[in-house]
C-alpha cells in the first residue's frame, strides 16, 4: 500500500469561504491583538467550510468545557428549522469569562487569486494566504469599548502585497472607485514603521471618519493548515 501523499489539485473556485474567529468582550482594556479576527481556515466549498467551523475552536486547543455556553449551528433538513438567533453568517458562539463572547463565522469572498492549492481534496487553501481586515469601531454606540465590525477587504498570496493595497483601500485608488483623499478623514495615520506607532505592528492604517467612526486597517496571516 502507498503511503505517499495525495498530489495537490490545482483548482479555480469562484468564491473563497473564510472561517473566521472572533472574540467580543464589553469592557475595555483587551489588546487588539486579541480584539483582531483570525483566520482558522479557507475553503473552495461552502459546506466543507461550514463544517469545520463546528470543530474550528477544538482545533484551536479549546474544549467544550472551557465555556460558560457553546451553541453550534448544525444544518439541518428540517421542514421547520430551529431559529438560530446568533446571526446568518455565524456558525458557532460561545460565552467566555469576563463576560466575553467568542464567535466563529464564514465570510465569502470574490477568488481573485486564480488557481489555489487543494492537497488532500477536502476543499481547504493549504498555501499560507494574507487577509486585509478592516475593522470600523463606533463609539456611539458604546463609548468605552465600541461595536465593533470587521470584513476582510482583500486575500493576497505574500504580505507585502496585502500591506501595498492596505495603504489604498480606504482612499478608493482603484480602477473603477471613487477617489477619496486623506483629508477627507477627521484623522489619517499610516505605519510607516516609525517607534512611536500606537498601534499593533500589523495595523497598517488608522482613520477617523468625519462621523466619527474609527478605522483599523490590518494585515493577518491565515493560521497554518493542518
Amino acid at each position: 500500500m502507498s503511503t505517499q501523499s495525495p498530489e495537490p489539485n490545482n483548482l479555480i473556485a469562484e468564491s473563497l469561504f473564510h472561517v473566521k474567529r472572533i472574540f467580543h468582550y464589553p469592557t475595555p482594556g483587551h489588546a487588539n491583538s486579541i480584539l483582531q479576527p483570525s483566520i482558522r481556515a479557507t475553503y473552495m466549498d461552502l459546506a466543507k467550510a461550514k463544517k469545520y467551523a463546528l470543530r474550528a475552536l477544538l482545533d484551536e486547543g479549546y474544549q467544550p468545557e472551557q465555556f460558560l455556553e457553546l451553541h453550534m449551528r448544525h444544518d439541518t433538513q428540517a421542514e421547520e428549522p430551529t431559529i438560530w438567533p446568533y446571526g446568518d453568517g455565524v456558525s458557532v458562539w460561545a460565552k467566555i469569562v469576563d463576560e466575553g463572547i467568542v464567535t466563529v463565522e464564514i465570510e465569502t469572498t470574490h477568488n481573485t487569486l486564480g488557481r489555489l492549492l487543494d492537497h488532500d481534496g477536502d476543499g481547504r487553501v493549504k498555501e499560507p494566504l494574507f487577509f486585509l481586515i478592516q475593522t470600523t469601531i463606533d463609539y456611539a454606540k458604546d463609548w468605552s469599548v465600541g461595536s465593533r465590525q470587521t470584513a476582510i477587504e482583500g486575500v493576497f498570496r505574500t504580505r507585502d502585497e496585502a500591506a501595498a493595497r492596505a495603504l489604498t483601500v480606504l482612499l478608493g485608488n482603484e480602477e473603477g472607485e471613487r477617489e477619496i483623499k486623506k483629508s477627507d478623514f477627521a484623522s489619517y495615520e499610516e505605519n510607516a514603521g516609525q517607534d512611536d506607532w500606537p498601534f499593533d505592528s500589523n495595523i497598517m492604517v488608522h482613520a477617523i471618519g468625519e462621523n466619527g467612526l474609527n478605522i483599523l486597517v490590518a494585515v493577518v496571516e491565515s493560521a497554518p493548515a493542518v
